[in-house]
């Protein structure tokens, strides 16, 4: 039996066909590993600094900026010109740690505590009842039991936030009725476990609650606050026997707006005074225990006159005052500069809270920016595709600060100086980018992300890369010539066979 010989022809294309088969494969596998890789990150902390492991959140109804602060001088709105509280305490506070005074969008009690925990002017008690809207959203996430004790402020949307909390249900200084409120919001068993040891304690505090009460006047606000800040001092003596476990304390203490919608602008001052005495022992355990302090409140208070009985804050005759609409914002704790009177936004506090633990702002609403108040700041950079980099600092020379020790797509650097600085990019023998260095400031945690500067029509920063499209275009751009090569070929070889057939 003979058999017949295959044109030369018919191989040599039958060879092209293999060909494009094994570049398909090849560029196929480039062009998905090109996506795969983009999740990798890798985290440092250059300052070998242990970050505090809770804070304690202070926010004081109804307490103006210009009551508290040095250089602020409240005027009523005939245009006395008044005096700031006598302080002690909270001098002690601001004049060693960050301190602002921040606009306020809305002086109102329920707006304000909206905007403080999610970051946007325009919040309300809706948008806190959403998923991942607050920053004890983003803390839950990373650990933290969220700790509520709160004499204002309380709607149903922001007691859902909380692990605990314990409230007011009357909002009242001559009426306390106090209500504990237990959320299911995590299955770890030492977490519930401390939970049900904060419960124990405030349940006991709600029934001392009624010895707090007095004839006297001037006493009986006081002693309102002074519950607020004992009970919060209580929960951190439970806290203090965990000394691992990641908490935020959120006080609200409500009886310095009583006094000023209903006692005047001297006892206003009286109360202030007040809550200064009593705030020491509560600032103490929070600086022996290495919490953050954090200190402000969710709008001011403004007077008609100052001989007059009564202030306000809302309606329309103190809403737009300065008084009414400037807040205090004070930090204290590792890793705080010494700033003062640095003017702010209140949207600005939820970002800068959770920067104060290194967190990014996940806020899905946030509109605030971070403000300047850690001595060492987080510089975040993110990258379309796998990349080495290297850090250089610009302020002594060209100091060597970091690099990397393999290709990431995303980086997370803490513990950096406020200055200038030099970052380099690139992997070795790549093409990708016509700029593979950038020169910056930084003195807040930043996050430079050249993939979405990459999708702009103008950058903020001079940079020109290859867009994260091109790089995929141009390999899509690639399969398609091959697969129109292939066509071609496959035609070919059919046209062949066709011939070769009709030769037999």
């Amino acid at each position: 039996m003979c058999q017949k010989k295959i044109p030369s022809s018919f191989a040599i294309v039958l060879a092209l066909a293999l060909v494009f088969c094994l570049l398909i494969l090849f560029f196929g596998d480039a062009a998905s590993g090109q996506t795969q890789s983009l999740s990798d990150s890798y985290a440092v902390d250059l300052s070998n600094q242990n970050l505090p492991n809770g804070a304690v959140f202070l926010i004081v109804d109804g307490l103006g900026a210009y009551y508290i602060f040095p250089g602020l001088k409240p005027e009523s709105l005939t245009g006395e010109i008044g005096t700031t509280a006598q302080l002690k305490v909270l001098p002690q506070i601001y004049n060693n740690g960050f301190s602002s005074f921040v606009k306020v969008p809305y002086p109102v009690t329920d707006k304000g505590h909206s905007v403080l925990v999610t970051g946007n002017p325009k919040a309300d008690p809706e948008m806190v009842g959403y998923s991942d809207s607050t920053f004890l959203d983003v803390l839950r996430q990373e650990g933290f039991i969220c700790i509520g004790i709160m004499q204002r402020g309380d709607f149903e949307s922001m007691r859902k936030k909380f692990d605990v909390i314990i409230y007011d249900k009357s909002n009242s200084v001559n009426n306390m009725d106090f209500m504990v409120q237990k959320n299911d919001l995590t299955s770890d068993p030492q977490s519930q476990r401390i939970i049900n040891e904060v419960v124990s304690v405030m349940e006991s505090q709600s029934q001392k609650a009624s010895s707090y009460s007095s004839k006297d006047t001037s006493e009986k606000y006081a002693a309102y606050n002074r519950w607020g800040l004992d009970t919060a001092c209580e929960v951190l003596s439970v806290m203090e026997k965990y000394p691992s476990q990641k908490f935020v304390l959120v006080i609200n203490v409500g009886a310095t707006d009583s006094t000023g919608h209903y006692r005047g602008y001297y006892a206003y001052l009286d109360s202030i005074e007040q809550l200064d005495r009593d705030l020491e022992k509560l600032f103490e355990k929070c600086r022996r225990n290495n919490l953050l302090f954090i200190f402000t409140s969710d709008h001011g208070m403004a007077f008609e006159g100052f001989d007059k009985k009564s202030g306000g804050h809302s309606s329309t005759k103190y809403s737009k005052a300065k008084e009414s609409t400037t807040s205090p914002f004070i930090i204290y704790g590792t890793n705080i500069k010494k700033v003062s009177l640095f003017e702010a936004n209140q949207e600005d506090i939820a970002p800068t809270f959770l920067s104060l633990f290194n967190l990014n702002n996940q806020l899905r609403f946030s509109k605030g920016n971070i403000l300047p108040a850690k001595e060492r700041v987080t510089l975040t950079l993110d990258f379309p595709q796998h990349e080495s980099i290297y850090l250089y600092s610009l302020d002594s020379g060209e100091e060597y600060i970091f690099s990397s020790e393999k290709p990431y797509s995303s980086y997370s650097i803490s513990g950096l100086k406020t200055g200038n600085y030099r970052l380099k990019w690139g992997q070795q023998g790549s093409s990708t980018y016509t700029q593979t260095e950038y020169i910056f400031f930084i003195e807040k945690d930043t996050t430079i992300d050249f993939s979405n500067y990459l999708k702009k029509s103008t950058s903020p920063i001079p940079i020109d890369l290859k867009t994260e499209n091109s790089v995929s275009s141009s390999l899509f751009t690639k399969l398609h010539i091959f697969i129109i090569i292939g066509l071609i070929n496959i035609i070919g070889i059919g046209g062949i066979y066709k011939i070769y057939k009709k030769r037999r």
